[in-house]
């Protein structure tokens, strides 16, 4: 026997749909989408569901909270899904929605690059106090630069005349410089394909500065898959107990730093002592370690002595 409600009287049949038909809400949407990621174990799954919807349709994450009650269109909860699929297999969320945070920037990233950290943020301030400090305007040479985040901040932030980015992978350069294109950062910024310092070439600069692969070779089998198995290994992963680039660089850089010039790089917060020693045997003076926003032992800071 079919339920039947007692309503107003009518002049004809009822236009209005099942409750079965009814299209979900924003809101309602965004809390389906949050629980499925939240069953998949991610973290702060609510404020991922917002970020990925404000990705998805050009919006600030305030305003996707602010229109919960509006009615999206099927196709774009279709295209949310389909993000939240992606975040659900274990994707990093700046490579699913193609963008990452970095000190005042918005970067491009996708997994031809590195995702930039926040480590490597105090990295940046380290320089640009160092050349505030001395009154420094000249040339930089970012090592490594992958999506170019410390080239970009440096040239943003900065009163530098040039900075030079180098790095080993021709598709990461083509990041970096689709990020200068958009970004168009006050100084000049030029880009050159090799192995660390060999792009320089014999040129000189007031400042090397490097986020170098630190992550040994089992320490990167150990990784989170989230890391070990969308990120780019070159960019993480290093020979000789993690600490092979990191040599390479304080053994080869002095070539290319001016008298009084400064070596920064970001360094395994668990081999501080170790990298300390590297230094120290390579020559340069005035070496010290910095800690991280964590309190860790996160970059090493040398200066090259005068010759004079």
């Amino acid at each position: 026997m079919r339920s039947w409600t007692p309503c107003a009287a009518r002049s004809g049949p009822s236009t209005s749909k099942p409750e079965t038909d009814r299209r979900a809400s924003l809101g309602e949407v965004l809390d389906e989408q949050a629980r499925r990621l939240a069953g998949a174990g991610v973290r702060e799954s609510r404020r991922q569901a917002a970020a990925l919807w404000a990705w998805l349709t050009g919006t600030s994450v305030g305003a996707t909270w602010l229109h919960r009650e509006t009615i999206p269109s099927p196709e774009a909860v279709g295209r949310l899904a389909a993000a939240v699929d992606r975040r659900v297999a274990g994707e990093p969320l700046p490579y699913v929605v193609g963008r990452a945070g970095f000190r005042t920037l918005e970067l491009d990233v996708d997994r031809r690059v590195l995702i930039p950290r926040p480590e490597t943020e105090g990295l940046v301030e380290l320089v640009l106090r160092w050349a505030s400090a001395r009154g420094v305007r000249g040339r930089v040479a970012d090592v490594g630069t992958g999506s170019g985040c410390i080239a970009l901040a440096l040239a943003v932030e900065g009163k530098f005349s040039e900075i030079i980015a180098t790095d080993s992978s021709a598709l990461a350069l083509d990041v970096a410089r689709a990020n200068r294109e958009r970004i168009r950062p006050p100084v000049p910024i030029g880009f050159r394909l090799g192995h660390l310092l060999e792009p320089l070439g014999t040129d000189r600069f007031d400042v090397v500065v490097s986020n170098p692969p630190y992550v040994s070779v089992d320490e990167f089998d150990a990784l989170e898959p989230s890391v070990r198995e969308y990120e780019p290994r070159a960019a993480l992963a290093s020979g000789g107990g993690g600490l092979a680039h990191t040599r390479a660089l304080l053994e080869g850089a002095a070539s290319h730093v001016v008298d009084g010039g400064l070596m920064a790089i970001e360094i395994d917060a668990e081999r501080p002592d170790a990298t300390l020693a590297l230094a120290l045997t390579a020559g340069w003076a005035d070496v010290r370690l910095e800690r991280d926003l964590f309190a860790r032992p996160r970059y090493l800071l040398a200066t090259k002595e005068s010759q004079s």
